[in-house]
């Protein structure tokens, strides 16, 4: 649990206690606003390759329950898992200049969930034809959007949540540092 949260010695104790008994906080993730759990890294296929694809399937067999074609489902998550495909590679090579991170909700998530919605209404059409085409469309943008993206948000807001400095650790740290008059921000 303690790794989880941060340690107030990140060397695990082996350094001596600063003069003063002056309290330290290291996050495990360090803190800022640009997403600092990628920093420096690049996308973690180990969760993005599953979890997309649980998300296509789900949004397979939950679109052929709402259009009531439950036996289409086995061909919709065919269909999804090709188009699943060139988002990730149209995700990865666009953003491939700013760090590709397709486990992130914006951008790289919204170009995966893009695209995938895309291919994967052309293939619909090519496959099953323009009967029904408006519903169908609505019904997936809608769960590719929910599940899709809705599973990088969550990470994200899990990851960031994370990567916080505890209050009691944040005021006893901003208490010691009034006493001994240097701001905050300043360090």
């Amino acid at each position: 649990m303690g790794d989880r949260r941060g340690r107030a010695d990140p060397d695990g104790g082996g350094r001596p206690v600063p003069s003063g008994g002056r309290i330290t906080y290291v996050p495990v993730l360090p803190d800022g606003q640009d997403c600092p759990w990628v920093r420096e890294r690049a996308t973690r296929w180990w969760l993005v390759v599953p979890a997309d694809l649980l998300a296509v399937v789900l949004v397979a067999v939950f679109g052929a329950a709402s259009q009531r074609a439950g036996g289409q489902a086995p061909a919709w998550v065919l269909q999804g898992v090709a188009s699943l495909v060139p988002g990730w590679l149209a995700a990865w090579a666009l953003r491939r200049r700013g760090g590709d991170h397709l486990e992130l909700a914006w951008p790289d998530g919204a170009l995966v969930v893009g695209v995938t919605a895309l291919t994967w209404t052309v293939l619909h059409v090519l496959l099953d034809g323009l009967t029904g085409l408006g519903s169908w469309v609505a019904v997936t943008s809608v769960f590719l959007v929910v599940f899709l993206g809705g599973w990088r948000w969550l990470y994200g807001f899990v990851r960031a949540h994370d990567s916080l400095t505890p209050r009691g650790v944040a005021r006893r740290i901003a208490a010691q540092d009034a006493e001994a008059g240097e701001p905050r921000a300043a360090r």
